[in-house]
């Protein structure tokens, strides 16, 4: 059998999760499309008009990536992703097996995501059976009708990663927003009736769109931390390209340091402390394991180190002339741009 015939085969067979245009509308259903819509669109907004956004989408896609692997049933989670894509083993994490690839898909979803111009039909492996009313329905479930129909059809990972696409392509988000690759295994498997099933639905996605927007606004603040620290420096050297790319690659070692700014291993090593002591990383290298470093928002959230307690600190005001500082920003932004342009959604993974 070809591809085709067994994606229709396993379509036959599964038993199908019930349809989501006719969902019996309530007032809490209607408030949960509400709050997922105002979600949706608040984070549109902020990554549309941030300069971070190439920075956020980035790791944005290693968090939906994450999630996806999980809905397919894999054991990785998210800072296992955040692994593999910086190139970085942290310590404790279990090595992958080299028989099965689970990121073979990451890469050409991540095209998938830049693409622009397509009809969002285009590029699925199979013809949706849109019902009377498909096209008057609320966009968001219209989305995930074609991501149940998606993942009945077809047994690999891309229907959970295809929901921001969907969004993108049917004009609901201006950017596509690769964190809010999610869905329910009940729309592959369930039995389970239309609204509880929309409603957890619509509630997931609105709390994956509040995390993303948390996400896009503390590497908004590192940017700010970073141009603040370094204004104060009186030598920075590297610091100002390491920290702006960091906002792209927040886990590095002294390796990767050294490789990516050109420099000797044990250069990188003191320009990875001077940055720790300035607090744009935090190392989290396990006991008799190679030298980690992570930034520290990130660190709390992959759990590698514990949040810290009491009132956040006192942001610091940048230090120095306008002059060096306006220095400061337009060199941290021509690296930044340097980095957007390595890192793009186009650019593959190594």
């Amino acid at each position: 059998m070809d591809e085709m015939a067994i994606r229709g085969y396993y379509r036959s067979m599964a038993r199908p999760s019930p349809s989501l245009m006719s969902v019996p509308w309530t007032t809490e259903l209607a408030g949960a499309l509400e709050a997922a819509a105002s979600a949706i669109a608040r984070l549109d907004a902020r990554v549309s008009a941030s300069s971070v956004a190439s920075a956020w989408a980035l790791r944005a896609a290693w968090t939906g990536y994450s999630k996806a692997l999980q809905l397919q049933g894999e054991e990785i989670d998210e800072i296992d992703v955040f692994s593999w894509a910086t190139g970085v083993q942290l310590s404790g994490r279990p090595h992958r097996e080299s028989l099965h690839d689970p990121f073979s898909a990451f890469v050409p979803w991540q095209r998938s995501l830049a693409a622009t111009g397509h009809h969002w039909q285009e590029q699925l492996p199979f013809t949706p059976e849109l019902e009377d009313g498909f096209a008057g329905a609320p966009a968001l479930l219209r989305a995930f009708e074609v991501t149940r129909q998606f993942a009945l059809a077809d047994r690999s990972i891309l229907p959970w990663l295809w929901l921001p696409v969907l969004l993108h392509r049917m004009g609901v988000t201006r950017s596509a927003l690769p964190s809010v690759a999610c869905g329910d295994k009940a729309l592959r498997f369930g039995t389970v009736q239309q609204g509880p099933l929309a409603l957890r639905l619509l509630r997931h996605l609105a709390k994956t769109a509040d995390r993303s927007l948390k996400a896009l606004e503390a590497i908004e603040a590192d940017r700010r931390k970073a141009i603040s620290a370094i204004s104060g420096v009186h030598r920075p050297g590297e610091l100002t390209s390491l920290a702006a790319g960091l906002l792209h690659h927040p886990v590095t070692s002294p390796e990767r340091t050294a490789a990516g700014l050109r420099l000797t291993l044990s250069g990188a090593g003191k320009l990875l402390d001077r940055a720790a002591q300035l607090g744009l990383v935090q190392e989290v290298s396990g006991r008799r394991s190679w030298r980690v470093y992570v930034v520290p928002d990130v660190a709390v959230a992959l759990g590698l180190v514990a949040a810290p307690r009491g009132r956040p600190r006192k942001a610091l005001e940048p230090q120095g002339s306008s002059k060096d500082l306006n220095d400061i920003v337009s060199s941290f932004d021509r690296d930044m741009a340097e980095f957007d342009a390595r890192y793009s959604f186009s650019s593959s993974v190594e």
